[in-house]
């Protein structure tokens, strides 16, 4: 295309204004071909439709069949920012909405030019106003980055006055609406009075008339209301004839009895589409004054339908968006031909970058050669398209044109052979490759005799690296393998071929030369064994020792690969297996905690009810001063007391230990908050939660399919696992209660800080008698729960409270 170009430019010179718009129309003819040759070859063509079937309307269809690669790096980098953007939104946010948007160019040109518009053209722009809308609130709500398509929609304006005003006037089918003004409304208001007269009128004359009209259902001829009557009687009543029916035994009769009122009709609506006409006149104006607007409005739909119809197109083969750059480096990370079944195909990881500027690519036939060849064109081509590429990783960089040989284009009507085809092709590409080119070349040198192909090979690949030129080529030929193998500059390849099975992986090995397998492949398909055994040896007596030793190194790698693959997968499927059990062992303890904080809820529930009846009868004692029954009652409620602290479970059984190992993720049984383990001992397991480190027992936790996100260290706080829940007052007064009802109080409290893990507290008892005083000691002597206490200090409250301390 190069040299096309330059044609272009010496023809002006040497050429008269009229002969040379005919060369240049030739030309560009031949750079249209050349385009067409290289997508074809890479199979770009098939992917770009497969694209505008999901646009969702003509002109983004067309926007993407007219889709070519671009080579400056200004745009590639738009069009991959765009794409980039568009891919996150359709993935996170759901595709773009384009309800509504739909190819007004034609009409927006009339209405610019001050022609009328039809009802259908008014209602067709007032869903595209509220499509304009609606894809102006998606943007708005997009979560993910999107400062390129923001620049985009940010172009299009909203003209809700105008689809105000157009809505009142014409409803969704294109129908004038009786309020889009107060004379249409008077008309249709008459007309349907006019109706009634018709049928008032009709029926008088089949009252009178019955034996004349052969049917009773009013027709119409040419707007006005007419009746059938027998062919014998159509002159005896007036008014005017209408033809006869098909039989001629009756004819279409306008009695002078509907005459006048048809008449009437005839004028209401000849104003009607005055009105009508009036009406159109004004919504059309509303739409010229925002055409200029609206075809800009469209353009920008055009770019944003074909955008998202990539995005979604990259979103259904899990693509991403290829990273530039400004290196000579390709990257490919596990890429997948787009066009082989996801179900099928092999991914490849492809790398290329200096000081190797030249992939040669070896292995049998059939075996993916050229599927890796194509792939890395192609993601090239995709990439400069603005087009997602399927790959986990990809880098790309720039460059200046790209050229390829691909196929075999053997023509009769030309005269060319395959190998006529093949160096007609690579005779171009020497003509116009440079350093900033990237050449594809398919089984260079073949399609004749194989020593001078090889020859033939050798000298066009030493002249592409000369030049530097980043080139991708396959080959089956031996001596290319050897001069591959000589020059650092050189990267080999090849794709992998299962000996036991006889068949191609379409494994894509770096740094390895494979072989063509040729006596294999026709052993498996049935040529005779003394022929292939003879082909061996006429093989074997070719090639040097050299040549065997690397053969049989290069046989003994690939099985090495092969069982490398068969064990990579099974120890996936290992990992598999341990995630799902992993993940059923979490979901089962979860489910237990559900079941046993449910059965909790239960008895609390049970016993709170039980308690409050007990209260009542308490206050009820209290009120009529019975003491005997009040010491019964309360006996009763310190039993109730006794029976929910019975009742309370023993504690939940413990994870075996050794269950759980440092940096496992867990979650607290009580509340679900995901900790990570930092120690396990004897007794204690110690996490971390929120920043800070606590001691927990392994039935306090649970493992926990959360993830936590590793963070900078900072110093963290150390308490006990009680602490982070304690909510509770720090002191219980007892002062007012009687020694019994004091009692109950200190014993929930004691229970309550033990749970909540305080360690410290004091009961207010006062000093009075000294009895409650008495009361609280005895009973906190008796209690294995407390560790020691004391009166408490004159700032504590001297005699008149205990200062308590809890055991560990």
């Amino acid at each position: 295309m190069t040299a096309i170009s330059r044609q272009l430019r010496s023809g002006w010179n040497r050429m008269g204004m009229k002969s040379w718009k005919k060369e240049f129309r030739f030309l560009f003819h031949q750079m249209e071909i050349a385009m067409n040759q290289l997508e074809n070859s890479l199979e770009l063509n098939i992917i770009i439709e497969q694209i505008a079937g999901l646009c969702s309307f003509s002109l983004g269809q067309e926007a993407v069949r007219a889709l070519e690669p671009s080579y400056d790096p200004l745009v590639i980098r738009n069009e991959n920012a765009r794409i980039r953007e568009a891919l996150a939104a359709v993935i996170h946010d759901g595709p773009m909405p384009f309800h509504g948007i739909r190819d007004l160019s034609g009409m927006l040109k009339n209405a610019v030019k001050g022609r009328l518009l039809t009802g259908m053209d008014l209602a067709q722009e007032i869903s595209f106003i509220q499509g304009i809308h609606a894809i102006k609130s998606y943007e708005q709500g997009l979560e993910t980055p999107h400062e390129a398509i923001h620049d985009l929609v940010s172009t299009m304006t909203e003209h809700r006055a105008a689809e105000k005003m157009l809505s009142s006037c014409v409803n969704e089918y294109g129908e004038i609406l009786d309020t889009a003004s107060p004379g249409l409304r008077e008309v249709r208001r008459q007309l349907r009075n006019i109706d009634g007269e018709i049928s008032a009128a009709v029926q008088r004359f089949l009252s009178a008339h019955s034996s004349s009209v052969v049917d009773s259902i009013v027709t119409y001829r040419n707007g006005r209301a007419v009746l059938l009557i027998k062919a014998s009687e159509k002159n005896s009543f007036g008014g005017l004839l209408y033809g006869d029916s098909a039989s001629g035994q009756a004819s279409y009769v306008e009695p002078a009895a509907l005459v006048s009122v048809n008449n009437r009709k005839q004028e209401l609506a000849a104003r009607e589409q005055e009105e009508i006409a009036e009406v159109l006149r004004r919504c059309s104006k509303v739409v010229q004054d925002i055409a200029s607007e609206e075809l800009a409005n469209l353009e920008t739909c055009t770019l944003l339908d074909s955008l998202f119809a990539r995005a979604e197109w990259g979103k259904e083969r899990d693509a991403i968006a290829a990273a530039l750059s400004e290196e000579k480096e390709i990257n490919l990370k596990k890429a997948r031909h787009p066009l082989i079944d996801p179900k099928k195909v092999v991914p490849n990881t492809y790398r290329l970058k200096d000081p190797q500027r030249m992939l040669l690519i070896t292995g049998p036939n059939t075996g993916g050669k050229t599927v890796s060849m194509k792939i890395i064109g192609l993601f090239v081509l995709m990439t400069y398209c603005g087009i997602p590429v399927p790959a986990e990783d990809a880098k790309v960089p720039f460059f200046d044109h790209v050229y390829a040989d691909i196929g075999d284009d053997q023509s009769v009507v030309s005269s060319l052979s395959s190998f006529s085809a093949h160096v007609e092709k690579q005779a171009d590409i020497l003509r116009n490759a440079t350093s900033e080119s990237l050449v594809l070349l398919d089984e260079i040198g073949s399609g004749t005799d194989p020593k001078e192909g090889e020859a033939l090979a050798i000298s066009i690949l030493n002249e592409l690296r000369s030049r530097r030129t980043m080139t991708v080529a396959t080959t089956h030929y031996s001596r290319l393998k050897a001069y591959g193998k000589r020059h650092s500059d050189i990267l080999l390849a090849s794709v992998q071929f299962d000996m036991e099975k006889l068949e191609p992986t379409y494994r894509y090995l770096e740094g390895v030369t494979g072989q063509s397998n040729a006596l294999e492949v026709a052993k498996r398909y049935g040529l005779p064994e003394d022929v292939i055994r003879y082909a061996r040896f006429l093989k074997d007596q070719a090639r040097s020792e050299e040549d065997q030793l690397i053969e049989k190194l290069e046989k003994q790698l690939n099985e090495t690969e092969l069982k490398n693959a068969a064990l990579d997968a099974k120890l996936e499927e290992i990992k598999a297996y341990q995630r799902t059990l992993h993940t059923e062992k979490v979901n089962f303890e979860k489910e237990r905690d559900e079941w046993h904080a449910k059965a909790e809820a239960e008895a609390d529930a049970y016993v709170e009810e039980a308690r409050k009846k007990a209260d009542e009868v308490l206050r009820n004692m209290r009120r009529m001063q019975q003491n005997a029954r009040y010491h019964e009652v309360l006996a009763e409620r310190q039993k109730l007391n006794r029976a929910e602290t019975e009742e309370e479970p023993a504690e939940k059984p413990a994870v075996k230990q050794g269950g759980y190992r440092p940096g496992d993720v867990v979650e607290l049984r009580a509340g679900g908050q995901p900790a990570k383990v930092l120690s396990v001992r004897k007794k204690q397991i110690v996490i971390s939660l929120n920043g800070r480190e606590m001691q927990v027992k392994e039935s306090q936790i649970r493992p926990s399919l959360k993830i936590i996100a590793d963070v900078k260290e900072k110093p963290v706080m150390t308490v006990s696992g009680g602490d982070l829940f304690s909510s509770m007052p720090i002191q219980c007064n007892l002062i007012g209660m009687h020694v019994d009802e004091a009692m109950e109080a200190m014993n929930s409290y004691l229970d309550q800080a033990k749970i909540h893990g305080l360690k410290q507290f004091r009961i207010v008892h006062g000093d009075g008698s000294g009895a409650l005083r008495k009361a609280v000691h005895d009973a906190l002597a008796k209690n294995p729960d407390v560790k020691e206490y004391r009166l408490g200090m004159p700032q504590e409250g001297g005699t008149g409270a205990t200062v308590v301390t809890m055991k560990d």
